[in-house]
């Protein structure tokens, strides 16, 4: 018996370096293919162009369909293939009709990132039960709905990439954050169940749980604006370690990596780009 074939396959054959160009390669996306739902605005919009900027295809996904063509429009000037694709990723229906014209057109579906979240800040002896429910909906089963969809292509073809978007309040409290903590924290468990579950099928899920980011959309930067508005980002900014809230290209680091080949050993893992946010 030679050495080769004695050798444990669950064990990696050596420890040599494998030299700059290979490991600048693991980064490159070039020949995949993404879905980015909550992709019209916002950090949506900001991974889309950062999926597209390192080499892959993109499907930016809304149910904001103007939104997500714009998007589109903006992969294509970056040089990459891109659809806008109308879905309500609380529609069980709508979210395989979308994987399934993905996979219909590009043949493959390598990245899937979820992105869409709402948040309805009430204290929680004011927040309806259906005002929980409805952040529920899309925050948690909505990404069940997607992470399923995906998954049932990644486990076929055995290889794929599913990142949830998650945030400092599934993993920490916060006042107001009834129904949006709740979200969080069982969209960071789905994560761990299902990266489980389909580790041995070569399909990596993991969680993204930013802290508070340059992404605000024009009702929150009106609202930013107003005494109480700007009350608000001084105590935010003062439970900052670094003291300032990040850029957009500080998100898309995080997320890059997890959708590419650096990422191939990190599976259930939470990422926690929050400028120390959660370290105290």
């Amino acid at each position: 018996m030679t050495e080769k074939e004695s050798r444990d396959p669950r064990m990696p054959p050596d420890d040599a370096f494998p030299g700059p160009e290979a490991v600048r390669k693991i980064f490159d996306l070039s020949g995949k293919v993404a879905i980015v739902t909550g992709a019209a605005s916002g950090l949506g919009r900001q991974i889309a162009l950062g999926m597209a900027s390192f080499g892959a295809d993109v499907a930016a996904a809304d149910i904001n369909l103007a939104g997500a063509e714009a998007t589109a429009q903006a992969v294509e000037e970056i040089g990459k293939k891109a659809r806008a694709i109308q879905v309500d990723v609380a529609d069980w229906s709508q979210v395989q009709e979308m994987v399934r014209r993905v996979v219909d057109e590009y043949g493959r579906l390598d990245i899937c990132f979820n992105v869409p979240g709402i948040n309805i800040r009430k204290p929680a002896l004011e927040l309806s039960p259906e005002e929980y429910g409805q952040v529920l909906d899309l925050n948690l089963k909505g990404v069940f709905h997607c992470s399923k969809a995906a998954g049932e292509v990644m486990v076929g073809q055995k290889r794929g990439k599913i990142i949830n978007m998650a945030s400092i309040f599934g993993l920490c409290g916060g006042p107001l954050q009834t129904a949006y903590a709740s979200s969080k924290g069982g969209l960071i468990q789905l994560t761990k169940v299902l990266a489980l579950e389909w580790a041995t099928d070569n399909v990596q899920v993991n969680a993204l749980a930013p802290g508070y980011h340059m992404t605000f959309g024009p009702i929150a930067r009106q609202y930013l604006e107003t005494p109480e508005g700007q009350a608000m980002m001084e105590a935010i900014l003062g439970k900052i370690p670094q003291g300032r809230v990040a850029h957009a290209s500080e998100i898309i680091g995080p997320a890059v990596f997890l959708a590419s080949d650096a990422s191939n050993y990190v599976t259930g893992a939470v990422i926690v780009p929050d400028g120390g946010w959660t370290a105290p």
